[in-house]
């Protein structure tokens, strides 16, 4: 196989057009109903954190519970159904709400009798059970496919980077907030941030996806154009 026959592929796997990803097989059990707009995650292990990768568990497995969570990204309409004075330009209805507080995530969860998601269930709905760097697997540094990265794109847009249960937005897009709590060790003691993830790593020159296990943090009352939520439930 000559070199231009191996970039030709490599090119093919990763188009848009040609590749998508891999779903993992799942049984709902008998008398759960599942939301339209969320996905039912099975109890069991998976690998999670990455043996390089500090403040992470470290590439072990780990034992979840099953929950649903929401396929989407909660958008600027989905937000404003239950916040009327929320108010976007029309064209961005489908953009992941954002200048959101943690509280204010949680409270909207609460109000749909639904709750922010923890790490692990974060974690585990975005890499399946493989213990994959990328939800959508196959290794890609920096966002492609027309996707600069600097701006947000619509929660339901990329159906070829959903991960292996089918949940959009877990690695690019906004960061979002998690349950859990972040103790910043040696940067101000006892000065506590909430956990965010899946977001783009970013400097004013480049950008790049954030893998799986990646961690990062944030001021609960912090208002950002580049965070957001989803929400999650017991099953």
């Amino acid at each position: 196989m000559n070199r231009f026959t191996i970039f030709f592929l490599f090119t093919f796997l990763i188009s848009c057009d040609s590749y998508s990803v891999k779903q993992i097989p799942v049984v709902i059990p008998d008398g759960l109903i599942v939301p339209g707009e969320m996905v039912y995650i099975p109890a069991g292990e998976f690998i999670m954190g990455h043996a390089e990768e500090p403040g992470t568990q470290g590439g072990k497995l780990i034992k979840s519970n099953s929950f649903l969570i929401d396929r989407f990204e909660v958008s600027h309409e989905a937000y404003k159904k239950l916040r009327p004075e929320h108010s976007f330009h029309p064209k961005k209805a489908r953009w992941p709400v954002a200048f959101v507080t943690y509280s204010a995530a949680e409270s909207f969860c609460l109000s749909q009798e639904k709750r922010l998601p923890t790490e692990t269930e974060w974690e585990k709905a975005a890499r399946g059970t493989d213990g994959r760097k990328w939800s959508w697997k196959i290794y890609i540094d920096h966002p492609n496919n027309g996707f600069s990265g600097f701006m947000p794109e619509p929660v339901d847009k990329r159906p070829e980077w959903i991960s292996p249960y089918g949940v959009y937005g877990m690695g690019h897009n906004v960061w979002e907030w998690m349950a859990d709590d972040y103790q910043l060790v040696g940067q101000g003691e006892g000065e506590n941030f909430k956990v965010i993830r899946g977001g783009l790593l970013q400097t004013h020159l480049t950008v790049q996806f954030s893998p799986t296990w990646f961690r990062n943090w944030m001021d609960p009352e912090s208002k950002l154009n580049f965070m957001g939520f989803r929400c999650a439930k017991d099953a």
